[in-house]
C-alpha cells in the first residue's frame, strides 16, 4: 500500500544523479505540486543536482516571464535554476522555454526525440526490452548520420542514444532503453489502496507507461492526485493504475497546482467526455492569408478520411471544412488522444471539446505510425530544394519535434501549409488575387534546413504524396525535386515567388493559377462537390 505524503516529503524521494520521468503534456496533467515540491527543495538545500530529466511534450506556460498565467513559472520551467537538471530527454520544449533556452546555450545536455519513440521506449524499458526498433527518425535530425537526436554539444560529448541498424535488409533505428530511478505523474482521484483514475484530464498521457517502466526498474512511482477517496469507490474500468505501482501519493494542497489545463482554472468537462455541450455554429474565418492557405488546403479533403492538423494556421483547415460543410465528412484526430470533437486551438490543444473517443497518447501514437491517418496538415518554419521540412531548431532555439516526425512520416498524404515568407508583411486580398504592397523579409524557402525535422528523401523512397501549400504559390514533391504546381493571381513569378527563394524549383509545364474562389468572401462551395 502506498504512503499518504507531502509534496515536500516526496521530493525527498528524489536524490542526486537519478533519472526522473515527468508526466503530462504541453498545458496539460501538469504534476505541478510535485514539481513545486521539487523547486522548493532545491532552492532550500542545493539538492537534487544534475537529474536527468525525461518525458515527451514538456510542461509549461511557453514562457520565462513570471507574468502572464499564473504569477509563477509552471511546469518543467520550475527546475530552470543552475545545477538541478544535468540532462533532457524530450519530444518537444517548447512550453518549458526557460528549459529551452538553457538547452540552446549547451548548458543543459539534450536528446529530442519523436513523441511516438518517446512512448514506446517507455513501453519498452516497462517491458524490459534492450530498447526500441523503429523506421520513425530515419532520414531526420534524430538519424545518427545527421545529429542522432543530440542537440547540443554537451549531449554529444555524453554520447549516444540511437543507433542505425539493418534487419531483413532494411533499415532502422535502435533507441536504447535506460534506467529510470522515480516518476512525477498525475492522477484526478486515488482511493485508499492508491489506484489512480483519470476522471478529469483531458488528455491520458504516458502515465501507466511511466509508472510500470519505474516500478520494474527498482524505482519509485510518485502520484499527485485531486483528491484521495474511499477504496472500492473507483470503478473498475476506470482505475487507469494500480495501487500496488504506487509508491507514494500526494494531494494536491493548492488548487492552482491541479488546474485541468494550464490555461484556466475553469473545468471543462467536455473536454473529458463527461458531457457534451451545445456548439453554436462555428464562425467562419475572416478573409486572411490564413485563410486562403486554409481554403486551399481544405480542397484537398475527401469524405471518409482520418486527418491530424496541427496547432496554429493548419487548424483554420477545420474551420474552413466547417463553413463548407466539409467537417462532418471527415474524422479529426490529434496526438493527445481525442478523435472527433471541436479540437481547441492556441494554449489548450491537443484537447478536443466533445470527443467522440479519447485513446491513450501511447496508443494514439502506436496507431499513427501503423499508418492509421491518411492525411494530416501540418505548419512549417523552412523548407529546402529537397523538400526537407524544419520545424524543430530555428531563431537559435532547440525546440524539438512534438509528433511531427511520427506524424509525417508515415501519413499517405502530407500537406505543409504556411505563410511564403516569414516577417510583416502588407498583402492584400482582392476578388481578382493577391497585391503585394510588402512582401515579409525572411526566407522560408531556404537552400538547406537547419535541422531535418521532415526528410524529403524519405518520403520520395516511400511514395508518400507531398504537398506545400502557401498563400502565393504551392508545390508538390518529386524525386527531381520541388515542383511549382500552382501560382496565386496577381503575384509575379520571378519577383513574388523566384526571388523569395534560396533555390530554384521545377516550373511545372502545366503550371496553374490557383482557384480564384480563394479569394473571394463567399464560401468556396466545396460541399457540393
Amino acid at each position: 500500500m502506498p504512503k499518504f505524503v507531502t509534496s515536500e516529503e516526496a521530493a525527498g524521494v528524489v536524490q542526486d544523479n537519478m533519472t526522473l520521468l515527468i508526466g503530462g503534456l504541453g498545458p496539460y496533467a501538469s504534476p505541478e505540486e510535485l514539481l513545486e515540491g521539487l523547486e522548493m527543495r532545491y532552492n532550500k538545500t542545493g539538492h537534487p543536482k544534475n537529474l536527468t530529466v525525461a518525458g515527451g511534450i514538456t510542461t509549461g506556460d511557453k514562457t520565462e516571464s513570471t507574468e502572464p498565467l499564473r504569477g509563477l513559472n509552471i511546469g518543467l520551467n520550475r527546475l530552470r535554476a543552475e545545477g538541478l537538471i544535468g540532462t533532457v530527454m524530450a519530444a518537444l520544449l517548447k512550453d518549458a522555454r526557460a528549459i529551452m533556452k538553457k538547452v540552446s546555450e549547451n548548458e543543459i545536455a539534450c536528446y529530442l526525440l519523436p513523441l511516438g519513440v518517446m512512448t514506446s521506449l517507455l513501453r519498452a524499458i516497462a517491458g524490459g526490452r534492450p530498447g526500441l526498433i523503429t523506421e520513425v527518425g530515419l532520414g531526420t535530425f534524430c538519424d545518427p548520420r545527421q545529429e542522432g537526436c543530440a542537440v547540443n554539444e554537451k549531449a554529444r560529448e555524453k554520447g549516444s542514444v540511437v543507433e542505425l541498424m539493418e534487419v531483413g535488409g532494411r533499415e532502422y533505428l535502435f533507441y536504447k532503453s535506460f534506467k529510470p530511478d522515480v516518476c512525477f505523474i498525475r492522477a484526478t482521484y486515488a482511493d485508499e489502496d492508491g489506484n489512480l483514475s483519470m476522471d478529469h484530464e483531458a488528455i491520458i498521457g504516458p502515465e501507466l507507461e511511466m509508472a510500470v517502466a519505474v516500478h520494474n526498474s527498482g524505482g519509485v512511482v510518485i502520484a499527485q492526485v485531486e483528491e484521495i477517496v474511499r477504496r472500492g469507490t473507483l470503478h473498475p474500468r476506470n482505475v487507469r493504475i494500480h495501487g500496488r505501482l504506487v509508491d507514494y501519493v500526494v494531494k494536491a494542497q493548492n488548487p492552482g497546482n491541479h488546474r485541468q489545463r494550464n490555461a484556466s482554472p475553469i473545468y471543462r468537462p467536455e473536454l473529458t467526455g463527461e458531457i457534451k455541450v451545445l456548439t453554436n455554429a462555428v464562425e467562419p474565418l475572416e478573409m486572411s492569408l490564413r485563410k486562403v492557405i486554409a481554403r486551399r488546403a481544405a480542397m484537398e479533403l475527401r469524405p471518409g478520411v482520418i486527418i491530424n492538423m496541427g496547432v496554429g494556421i493548419p487548424s483554420g483547415i477545420s474551420i474552413v471544412a466547417a463553413e463548407e460543410g466539409l467537417d462532418k465528412e471527415i474524422t479529426m484526430s490529434v496526438e493527445g488522444g481525442s478523435m472527433g470533437g471541436i479540437v481547441q486551438d492556441g494554449d489548450e490543444f491537443p484537447a478536443a471539446a466533445n470527443p467522440e473517443a479519447i485513446f491513450t497518447q501511447a496508443d494514439t501514437m502506436d496507431m499513427y505510425n501503423g499508418g492509421m491517418l491518411d492525411m494530416a496538415f501540418l505548419g512549417v518554419a523552412e523548407i529546402d530544394e529537397k523538400g526537407n521540412v524544419n520545424v524543430s531548431k530555428f531563431a537559435g532555439l532547440c525546440n524539438g519535434p512534438g509528433g511531427f516526425i511520427d506524424i509525417s512520416q508515415n501519413t499517405k498524404q502530407v500537406f505543409f501549409t504556411g505563410n511564403f515568407t516569414a516577417g510583416e508583411t502588407d498583402i492584400r486580398i482582392t476578388d481578382n488575387g493577391l497585391c503585394i504592397v510588402r512582401d515579409g523579409s525572411g526566407i522560408k524557402f531556404v537552400k538547406e534546413v537547419q535541422q531535418i525535422t521532415f526528410s524529403g528523401e524519405y518520403a520520395v523512397k516511400n511514395g508518400q504524396q507531398v504537398m506545400y501549400i502557401t498563400e502565393r504559390a504551392v508545390f508538390r514533391l518529386t524525386p527531381e525535386g520541388l515542383v511549382l504546381t500552382e501560382l496565386a493571381p496577381g503575384v509575379d513569378l520571378q519577383k513574388d515567388v523566384l526571388d523569395k527563394m534560396a533555390f530554384k524549383p521545377i516550373i511545372s509545364p502545366e503550371l496553374k493559377t490557383m482557384d480564384a474562389r480563394l479569394f473571394r468572401e463567399a464560401p468556396m462551395g466545396l460541399g457540393n462537390h
